[in-house]
């Protein structure tokens, strides 16, 4: 009977007051009600607290009424067999498609690439001060075997010194050219690069260094996938060769003669790797061992900008390259992974080959092992799957893990949810709200606690709905996770640090969910329903993904996000949306209160939301090209029946 005691202590502990309450009462009928006398005050004086909003977790001066707990492990059948079996209800015979697009796996869109005359493309040339190796590049540009007139050519110049106008005039009869100089105010190709693209007329662009001699073939191999470019980024190899004492004139005269050169040695540690007697692209081993970057766990860190293709759309709406690296490297893979992370899809184009002019000696006037010392730190700070480059620390400016927080009058609750996100074991994380034509003072409390921490994010909008809230929220989110929590209710102390435990195994799940507990106004708590287990065909029979969800950003970029047209089943809705996209982990353990108040939407608005059921599961199937209808069993249940169509 000692065992009473333990576990209403453990309750106690854990802020379950109400059930440590039954447990002492418990045992008081067994040892003597003056034995647990004491014990039921401190569980009365708690739940009298609780009920009038009194309680204080923290010490950060932030008045909150949550009780703070710990992710408890639920307990599940000894045999789970049955539940891998799809339910009665999931038609027989009917099989969910394969999961395509896994990682960077973009075979499927393999099919959409095609040969092109008729694209209209912006090559982007970033030059500094080297008006031959200019020169002759803009030749290998003029010898493409792909339509001139369909290519723009934008020479944007660092702050150069040298005649690189002059050398722009010498092609302007030929070419379709442009010309962009900055005041030279230190290394800024972020910036450079930034201005050539935005004067850019055409969506499909391509980037050269100044010394990236293009093969005939390069623009003409990058175009074939002009039908996907919105959905990729497109990383070119290169070869490594002299043409010191080659004019422009004699390449545009003998177009194949840079292709025909044979390779040489780079001096740049940093740039190629020495195979026998010549330099190889560093990149041709990882290719090679990752089949060709669909099974490589951060493919980004190919990405090298003096050859590469993207579309212009893209790149502004990940927000360019970030003009603060001010030294050699890493501004190229932070943008990359910006591409990554918005679910773009890395793919390396072997054909479209540039040929790199190695300066007299093989040695560039740039210290590139120099500048990467110092631009490590900003990469460290802005990316969050290179924290290793610097020394550990808990708040970086970009986060591993953004949560997001829906919220329309929340301001009894508000603080309570941002605060159990601030007091996550786990630290690398943000929370990131929507406020939702908030009427009450939710904005002012948010201003009043949490305008000077960079860990807290929102931003207000009209009223649109939870759809249309968590839409905003989620795009505020920076993290390559995130996590999802309603206003009103909070999470336990550790749960992301267990989600992030199991989201950096496997880049193919892209959904780790826990389970729940209900929580009462009179303090009482409850665990929710637990299906213990993920199968994607359970989930399209029923709502089986439980509080807390976290999904991976780029999983999220694939889909359409959440629906806006909808009241009700949103999440379900986008939790189908995920399972298509993505491999999924359930963690049976509780990691997430709900409070239950008798204004949260599902019961309010419990009708609509049975038959919201069936029409984001039709949804789902149509998706998946499924001939089958859902419908209600009958209005007032959530069981589905399905007919094949």
């Amino acid at each position: 009977m000692t065992l009473l005691f333990r576990d209403a202590h453990e309750a106690f502990s854990n802020g379950d007051f109400y059930k440590a309450r039954e447990l002492y009462n418990a045992a008081g009928k067994v040892f003597g009600e003056d034995t647990v006398k004491y014990n039921l005050y401190l569980c009365d004086k708690k739940l009298k607290e609780i009920s009038e909003g009194k309680t204080k977790v923290g010490d950060n001066g932030v008045p909150t009424s949550y009780r703070a707990f710990k992710c408890k492990n639920v307990e599940i059948p000894k045999e789970l067999k049955n539940y891998y079996n799809p339910p009665k209800s999931f038609p027989k015979g009917l099989k969910l498609p394969e999961i395509e697009g896994l990682k960077n796996d973009y075979s499927h869109l393999e099919a959409f690439a095609k040969e092109s005359d008729d694209v209209a493309v912006s090559i982007v040339v970033l030059t500094y001060n080297r008006t031959d190796p200019l020169k002759r590049t803009l030749a290998g540009i003029l010898n493409q075997n792909y339509p001139i007139k369909n290519i723009e050519v934008i020479v944007v110049d660092d702050g150069g010194k040298d005649s690189a106008l002059d050398a722009v005039r010498e092609f302007s009869n030929k070419l379709d050219i442009k010309y962009v100089w900055h005041r030279d105010i230190g290394f800024t190709p972020a910036a450079a690069r930034n201005n050539g693209v935005n004067v850019a007329r055409n969506d499909f662009v391509i980037l050269l260094d100044v010394d990236m001699y293009p093969s005939r073939g390069l623009v003409r191999e990058y175009v074939k996938y002009a039908p996907i470019i919105d959905k990729t980024v497109l990383i070119g190899p290169r070869r490594y060769i002299d043409l010191n004492n080659v004019s422009s004139q004699f390449l545009i005269e003998n177009s194949s003669y840079a292709e025909d050169c044979e390779d040489v040695v780079t001096n740049n540690k940093v740039a190629g790797k020495i195979s026998g007697e010549k330099s190889v692209d560093w990149r041709l081993e990882i290719f090679d061992k990752t089949d060709m970057l669909r099974n490589e766990k951060v493919p980004f860190r190919v990405f090298a900008s003096g050859n590469v293709a993207f579309s212009r759309a893209e790149f502004l709406k990940v927000g360019k390259f970030d003009e603060r690296f001010d030294s050699w490297g890493y501004e190229d893979t932070e943008l990359a992974f910006r591409f990554f992370n918005a679910g773009l899809y890395m793919i390396p184009v072997l054909p479209a080959l540039a040929l790199h002019q190695e300066p007299l000696g093989g040695e560039n006037e740039t210290d590139r092992e120099a500048g990467k010392q110092k631009s490590k730190k900003h990469f460290a700070e802005v990316c969050p799957y290179y924290r290793h480059l610097v020394d550990k620390k808990d708040n970086w400016e970009v986060p591993k893990v953004s949560i997001y927080i829906p919220a329309y009058n929340a301001e009894k609750t508000i603080l309570d949810a941002v605060e159990s996100v601030l007091n996550q074991t786990f630290k690398d994380v943000e929370a990131c709200i929507c406020d939702d034509g908030s009427t009450d003072n939710t904005v002012k409390l948010l201003e009043k606690y949490y305008s000077d921490n960079p860990r807290v994010r929102w931003i207000s909008q009209a009223n649109g709905g939870i759809g249309a809230a968590s839409n905003t929220a989620v795009k505020l989110c920076r993290g390559i996770y995130i996590g999802q929590l309603d206003s009103d209710d909070y999470l336990a102390e550790d749960v992301v640090e267990k989600c992030v435990g199991e989201m950096d195994k496997d880049l193919s799940i892209g959904l780790v969910y826990t389970t729940y507990e209900n929580e009462y106004q009179d303090g009482r708590i409850e665990q929710g329903y637990n299906y213990p287990v993920y199968l994607r065909e359970k989930l399209v029979t029923a709502m089986i993904a439980h509080h807390f969800r976290m999904f991976r950003k780029l999983y999220w970029c694939r889909t359409e996000g959440f629906n806006e047209r909808i009241k009700n089943a949103v999440d379900y809705d986008m939790y189908l949306k995920l399972s298509e996209v993505c491999n999924a982990k359930h963690l049976n353990v509780v990691g997430y209160r709900r409070r239950l108040h008798g204004d949260n939407t599902s019961i309010k608005n419990f009708s609509e939301q049975m038959k919201n059921t069936a029409v984001v599961v039709n949804s789902s199937l149509s998706r998946m090209g499924l001939k089958y209808v859902a419908s209600l069993e009958d209005e007032n249940k959530s069981q589905l029946i399905f007919k094949g169509n």
